[in-house]
């Protein structure tokens, strides 16, 4: 039977945050079977809260979540290494109002939690299996899922900037497949978006060593793109962040056309409203090309 999983050791990290600029620190802790993923401010007496997508609070340039009285906003990429390494249980201590981001991928948060180590715990996983197509549409944009074996991403977006364009992404998530091919993808801005974040004292942590910075036709990072498609990698990488906040590793296949953090985040509360179109099962038997392998090795920049 598949078993809950929780780190072997804690992990310690530290980074700018995109917003403040400042240095952030977050502490990440193993954690008992059925706790979930539990955040809290350590730099106030805040209490540890169990993310769900109703304790988002706020979609804008990230997803933040309440915390008692406070907020930690840029949650997504740890949490989407969280879901994609399949570690169920963790505590997590963030020193300050957001979690850093380092260059703006999930990569730092795969190598940490690789070096740390992941462990079973005593008690069965659940999954969530979909078992019809739940749809949601706004503005011109839409998100669905329907029924599959695994857990996959089909995701469209379409740019009117000529280096982003439309660009189509799929994949099957397994813990390889994320580590490989959606954590190193990073964030991405306009050149003039940024400034005038800037001028309205936003983002003052983004810059070309936290994200892609694009500038008409141009990609002004000197080392360029990881990959062709890193832009609509980076939706897939938030999508899987967001969507992980229903708290169940996933069994369907999510469908989204120009998706971002809110449309996500109404979609993960349809989905828990939706539960005539989805049953919580455990699974004595599973196929391998599902199982978390413990013997993934820290990725170095792709």
């Amino acid at each position: 039977m598949m078993k809950q999983r929780t780190l072997k050791n804690t992990i310690e990290m530290e980074s700018i945050g995109l917003h403040t600029g400042e240095k952030m620190q977050v502490t990440i802790h193993p954690a008992y079977p059925d706790t979930g993923i539990c955040f809290r401010r350590s730099d106030t007496e805040s209490e540890y809260t169990r993310v769900s997508p109703y304790t988002v609070t706020s979609t804008q340039l990230a997803t933040t979540i309440q915390c008692g009285n406070q907020t930690i906003s840029t949650i997504e990429h740890l949490m989407a290494a969280l879901y994609g390494l399949g570690v169920d249980n963790a505590k997590i201590d963030v020193r300050g109002p957001e979690v850093p981001v380092f260059d703006g991928s999930a990569t730092a948060f795969v190598n940490a939690i690789l070096d740390a180590g992941i462990v079973e715990q005593a008690k069965a996983r659940k999954f969530i299996k979909f078992k019809k197509r739940i749809r949601l549409e706004k503005d011109g944009k839409w998100i669905e899922i329907i029924p599959s074996r695994f857990f996959k991403v089909t995701f469209d977006i379409e740019f009117e900037n000529e280096s982003i364009g439309q660009q189509k992404g799929y994949f099957n998530v397994t813990p390889e497949s994320f580590s490989k091919e959606l954590a190193p993808a990073r964030t991405f801005g306009f050149k003039n978006e940024v400034e005038q974040l800037w001028q309205m004292g936003l983002a003052k942590g983004g810059g070309l060593d936290t994200a892609v910075v694009i500038d008409g036709k141009d990609v002004l990072n000197p080392e360029g793109l990881r990959f062709n498609d890193e832009f609509v990698r980076h939706k897939m990488l938030d999508l899987v962040g967001d969507i992980s906040l229903l708290g169940y590793p996933i069994f369907g296949h999510i469908r989204a056309y120009k998706s971002g953090h809110n449309l996500n985040n109404l979609f993960a509360r349809t989905l828990i409203e939706s539960a005539n179109f989805y049953s919580i099962i455990e699974l004595p038997d599973i196929d391998p090309a599902l199982i978390n392998n413990l013997e993934l090795k820290p990725q170095g920049m792709s």
